[in-house]
């Protein structure tokens, strides 16, 4: 017979959401940073009329 596996201690609420918040603050960091790098250029504009067109298979009436 195998051995059961040892239980592990669950994460309180406050550890998981302390976490998240520090990943967002990298986060934030990360895209400020990048934002006022000399290699960051003006973010063009995407066209998705094309693709919304297509999405649309029924025209109601």
């Amino acid at each position: 017979m195998s051995k059961k596996p040892t239980p592990k201690k669950r994460l309180s609420k406050d550890r998981g959401r302390n976490r998240h918040s520090v990943y967002l603050k990298g986060e934030i960091r990360r895209l400020k940073n990048f934002s006022s790098s000399p290699y960051a250029g003006p973010a063009t504009k995407k066209d998705r009329s094309g693709k919304a067109l297509k999405k649309i298979t029924r025209v109601k009436a």
